[in-house]
């Protein structure tokens, strides 16, 4: 009776190593019954419910080493997957499924899970480069005839490059330069006999007036605008001369032929003429 008895407790405590789980068989879902495994069940649901998975399964790791209940597995399987980590996700969900041993609607629930998971994982493999080395490259087959075999691309030679021939920088049709002397020449003319202008009719004004002081200072104005407009007319000369040398020395060719430029001096004053 007593040898019944050992064996009796042998064969108990044996299954008690092998199935450790077997206590939870009935609420797959049921807390661990040690406090410490519990303590850190309830921190890593915090952690999990504030989207830190990392620590979550820190925690819950760490109360399965203390009592592996199923809850363990659920929870490490349901981080892992908010993680993307659909490897490690499936194994803690396979375990849940094999210990745990949900039914209803947990139980479809967590198969759906894996299903979408192993689908990610089956396109996410088919989308994958290869990784294996490359074949050795074995030549071409002998077998294979020449007329079949693509003609070889020449050797490289040294190749000079030849660059083609710079074409004549296009010339401008216009000296810019010439014509915006001329341009500034013929506006010192024209303030130059405007000022001479105004100096005739003051003149013509003064030997008509009878008071002596007023007449003299319409003279004064007259002096002094003949000595400004024969100032500014002489600029002005100066500056239609350097136009004309300019274009006269640097004319540029339009694409009809060269510029055409024509000065002329009146008794009203200068004129310039030139094809644009």
């Amino acid at each position: 009776m007593k040898t019944q008895l050992r064996w009796l407790v042998m064969f108990a405590c044996l299954f008690a190593v092998v199935s450790p789980r077997a206590a939870f068989a009935g609420d797959p879902l049921a807390r661990p019954a040690s406090r410490e495994a519990r303590e850190h069940l309830d921190r890593g649901n915090k952690l999990y419910n504030i989207r830190s998975f990392d620590e979550a399964i820190i925690e819950f790791k760490a109360g399965a080493l203390i009592e592996p209940a199923p809850v363990f597995d659920y929870n490490l399987g349901q981080a892992y997957r908010q993680l993307g980590k659909y490897q490690d996700a499936l194994w803690h969900y396979d375990r849940f499924m094999k210990y745990g041993g949900p039914t209803g609607e947990l139980r479809d629930a967590v198969m759906s899970f894996m299903a979408e998971m192993r689908a990610h994982l089956a396109n996410r493999a088919l989308t994958m480069p290869p990784t294996g080395p490359a074949p050795p490259d074995r030549g071409p087959d002998p077998a294979t005839s020449a007329s079949s075999t693509p003609p070889t691309e020449p050797r490289a030679t040294s190749t000079r490059i030849v660059e083609p021939a710079s074409q004549p920088e296009q010339r401008d049709t216009r000296d810019w330069i010439g014509w915006s002397l001329i341009g500034g020449g013929v506006v010192a003319l024209g303030v130059s006999g405007a000022l001479l202008y105004r100096a005739s009719s003051l003149h013509n004004q003064a030997t008509t007036e009878l008071d002596a002081r007023a007449r003299n200072n319409l003279y004064d104005q007259v002096s002094t605008r003949n000595t400004t407009g024969i100032v500014v007319g002489v600029g002005g000369l100066a500056l239609t001369a350097a136009g004309v040398v300019k274009l006269a020395l640097h004319g540029r060719r339009s694409a009809s032929g060269s510029a055409l430029l024509d000065v002329g001096v009146t008794s009203h004053g200068v004129f310039v003429l030139g094809q644009f």
